[in-house]
């Protein structure tokens, strides 16, 4: 009974204190939502300066100077181009970080299982700050020379390392909180997934004295991996050293793995395909936000000198800091809406709307549209992470959550790979990323209709929930 009491009536000091940790590790995190803010000072960093776009040449000779030797001198839309392809292989260091990013988290649930949320939150922050102290070394005293072998370096600590940082210390916060606050189970989760949104819009944001955006303005991209993996190593690892389990909860022995049957599901492949459509639309967005929207300014402005184009391109900043704030929201407002009308209709109107915004976003061409634009595909995007573990729960039992949904959650890592992959197709062939908004819309529509196949497979297989 003592046991029991201290699991469901803790101290308030306590549970406040878990509450703060895991605000503090899940903004951390969310900063992998802002990795579009560094594809350009990389470029810079990783490539040599052997070409200048026409306009750029009209500057210097404005000023008196002449082009460097050696330097090409190309039309402004072949430099367009060029730049293009130059940053392509830098956003996959996005999609595996996205992809680590889950994979690892399935692992790290059962750790916290078994060692408490503080112990795996712990080797989260070690490893997502040593992705970027390590990549920040690299670049600041040019450690590994060749573009080519800088890029895999790149992908594997800013990717891999860094992806799994964030899966190992993502799950720990909410598992903690839903024991702490036994009552407001939902109100608790989303504070804390809000966190990770939030997260995204600190380090995008060009005008906050803290934002990355703005650092990245006045000091070197290697400068600021150092600075970023310091933070982070700090945060992470403070955030954990406040996470805990209510006094008298036992520690739990990993589970005997239901995979197999999960697998034999059709609800299961239903599930993991809605997922996967509402994350491809986020993610593919995400991945390439601040580039897009500066290039759709650049071509509403028409012909423009260097200096104007520099600038517009730097206002793109404001639609990733919009994606990070809505999509903070979303996760709130989308599950307060499906405990009112219901988990399928939720489906249906967030796919629908997620589909309307992937076809609209393309046609949008003044800096508000954008950042709104933006804003809304970031909001339906959260709801992903309010609706799937709770229709998780709905379809195959709450005993299990943790490893159920650790598999319907790698369609989120699969997405983050293609999303990037779709973005970077589209934009070579046609030089525009509508094309892939235009799939990720499409698969959304498609997904309407598989969330009412699904309601109706669910109560044909399990008639009991009604």
């Amino acid at each position: 009974m003592t046991s029991d009491a201290a699991v469901t009536t803790p101290s308030s000091l306590a549970r406040w204190k878990v509450l703060i940790g895991a605000i503090v590790v899940q903004l951390i995190l969310g900063t992998v939502y802002g990795y579009s803010i560094f594809w350009q000072p990389l470029e810079q960093k990783l490539y040599p300066r052997d070409f200048i776009s026409q306009s750029e040449q009209a500057k210097l000779i404005e000023s008196g100077e002449a082009v460097p030797a050696g330097v090409e001198v190309i039309s402004d839309s072949d430099a367009k181009k060029r730049h293009d392809e130059r940053q392509a292989p830098l956003k996959y260091a996005f999609s595996v970080a996205i992809l680590s990013f889950a994979v690892f988290m399935v692992y790290a649930g059962r750790v916290q299982d078994v060692k408490g949320p503080g112990f795996p939150a712990l080797i989260g922050g070690v490893l997502l700050g040593a992705a970027f102290l390590i990549e920040g070394a690299i670049l600041t005293f040019d450690l590994v020379k060749g573009t080519g072998a800088n890029i895999t370096l790149l992908i594997v600590t800013v990717g891999l390392l860094a992806g799994a940082g964030i899966g190992f210390a993502y799950v720990c916060p909410i598992a903690a909180l839903v024991k702490w606050f036994p009552t407001a189970k939902g109100l608790v989760s989303g504070i804390a997934v809000a966190g990770f949104g939030f997260g995204a819009f600190i380090y995008s944001n060009k005008d906050l004295p803290i934002g990355g955006s703005l650092y990245l303005r006045e000091h070197d991209i290697g400068s600021f991996f150092l600075v970023h993996g310091v933070v982070a190593l700090l945060g992470v690892v403070i955030g954990a050293l406040l996470l805990s389990n209510p006094p008298g909860t036992p520690p739990k022995a990993p589970a005997e793995s239901e995979a197999g049957e999960l697998l034999r599901k059709p609800g299961f492949y239903m599930l993991w395909a809605m997922f996967f459509s509402g994350a491809l639309a986020g993610l593919t967005v995400i991945g390439v936000a601040k580039g897009f929207a500066g290039e759709q300014l650049v071509a509403a402005a028409g012909a423009v000198g260097p200096d104007v184009k520099k600038a517009l391109m730097e206002k793109g900043a404001l639609a990733v800091g919009s994606l990070a704030i809505f999509n903070a929201v979303g996760r709130v407002v989308w599950g307060v809406i499906s405990d009112r009308i219901g988990r399928t209709p939720t489906f249906v109107a967030m796919f629908a709307f997620q589909a309307l915004m992937m076809f609209v976003l393309p046609s949008l061409t003044t800096e508000g549209a954008i950042a709104l634009g933006a804003g809304l595909v970031g909001f339906n995007f959260g709801g992903n992470f309010a609706l799937f573990p709770s229709a998780t729960a709905d379809l195959f039992g709450a005993k299990s959550l943790g490893a159920n949904y650790g598999l319907v959650f790698t369609s989120y890592g699969v997405a983050g790979v293609a999303g990037i992959y779709a973005a970077n197709t589209a934009k070579d062939l046609t030089g525009s990323y509508a094309g892939a908004f235009a799939v990720c819309g499409i698969l959304c529509v498609i997904s309407c209709a598989v969330a009412i196949a699904l309601h109706i497979w669910r109560a044909r297989a399990l008639p009991q929930a009604g």
